[in-house]
């Protein structure tokens, strides 16, 4: 038979069944909008608002407060608000905001006197995660802020002949630069990946392969009444149709891909940047050449119940093994590194890193050669088949 026809036969079955494929589309489509808006929401939720009660209100503080700004100097997601003491407390009442950091009347005084900025925290509780950052994020400040008049302190003693206008200019460029987190006090945070956008990342990973799994099983449903209608089962005729939907499949989830990593990207806005775009199209077309080269050598080589049962095998390996479920680094100490060598595992860490962190990891030794193997073995079902 010819493969041209052969060819026919399913675009033919798809024109009439294009519903099915748009369903699918569809489906994956809303899935992942869901977890790209649980995701936004998410980062909402996690801004932090502080509120700053200025009880003082002296040129100092308020040059503190002009250096601190909108918060933004400080941390991402971070936003500060200046408030009465009355209008804080209800706020934090009612957990409109986080916290509130109150600068006691006689502040500045006490400092020039005793050395110390009598600053209150106030926070909804001790315990919470929110509260932690809040202090921790006080010790900061309070650290920076110390150095800053500390130095202010030591100009007026080395300059006492120095005019205000000097002084408050000094003061001024010291706290810009002790608060500026981007200056020489700047400490790197530890990057971690944020769980929502891990798993939106996972979600369109996971989708991929039940996609070309579907349009797979689909274009099996037609197989049989194909062959029947077309002359008859001629030598080889099986296999070559398996390749063919093969063929048709991996198309369709080529699209999928490409229109899922567009929604990523312009939706989810992650650290990804345009110029990795050749290595990141590497493991997405890595991938999707696995997928076609593991079902056609499942569909070649087994027949019946086995075909079940692989097939199903393989669907735990990319759900359980490949990291997109359960992050890797669970798995690691019940693996001794095997779980991290699969070539699923393998190329959804490569895309993680590419997507939330920009980063090229490098690539596993198993990489290459796990595409080779399911060649050889795709090639090997292929001669036995024609031979028989």
């Amino acid at each position: 038979m010819s493969t041209i026809k052969l060819f026919n036969i399913y675009h033919s079955f798809l024109i009439k069944k294009w519903y099915l494929i748009a369903y699918i589309l569809l489906l994956f489509l809303a899935v992942l909008a869901v977890m790209i808006g649980v995701n936004q929401v998410n980062e909402k939720d996690q801004a932090f608002t502080i509120g700053i009660v200025d009880k003082d209100q002296s040129k100092e503080t308020k040059l503190i407060l002009n250096a601190i700004g909108d918060g933004q100097s400080l941390g991402n997601d971070l936003s500060i608000k200046h408030y009465n003491e009355e209008k804080a407390r209800q706020l934090l009442s009612k957990k409109k905001i986080d916290g509130y950091f109150v600068f006691k009347d006689g502040m500045t005084k006490a400092f020039y006197k005793n050395g110390e900025l009598p600053i209150v925290v106030n926070t909804y509780d001790k315990q919470s995660v929110e509260s932690i950052i809040i202090l921790q994020l006080t010790d900061s400040v309070y650290s920076r802020l110390m150095l800053s008049m500390g130095g202010a302190m030591s100009y007026t003693s080395l300059y006492p002949s120095a005019s205000e206008n000097e002084l408050l200019t000094m003061m001024t460029d010291m706290l810009f630069t002790g608060l500026n987190r981007s200056a020489s006090f700047n400490d790197e945070p530890i990057k971690v990946f944020d769980t929502f956008s891990y798993y939106t990342i996972s979600t369109y990973f996971v989708s991929i392969f039940f996609f070309f799994f579907s349009i797979f099983s689909i274009l099996k449903m037609n197989q049989k009444d194909a062959l029947k209608e077309r002359l008859s089962m001629y030598h080889f005729s099986y296999e070559k149709l398996t390749i063919v939907r093969g063929v048709f499949s991996l198309f369709y989830t080529t699209l999928w891909s490409i229109l899922g990593l567009w929604v990523i990207i312009h939706f989810l806005k992650p650290e990804f940047e345009m110029y990795n775009i050749g290595q990141l199209s590497l493991d997405i077309a890595y991938y999707l050449i696995m997928i076609f080269l593991v079902f056609l050598f499942i569909d070649i080589a087994f027949r019946n119940i086995l075909n079940y049962l692989f097939k199903v095998l393989l669907t735990l390996v990319i759900l359980l093994l490949s990291g997109a479920v359960i992050p890797i680094i669970y798995l690691k100490s019940l693996s001794a590194g095997l779980i991290e060598a699969l070539p699923f595992s393998i190329v959804f860490n490569q895309l993680v890193e590419l997507l939330l962190n920009n980063y090229i990891i490098d690539t596993h030794p198993m990489y290459y050669w796990h595409l080779g193997i399911m060649l050889v073995l795709v090639i090997s079902a292929l001669y036995w088949r024609y031979r028989r």
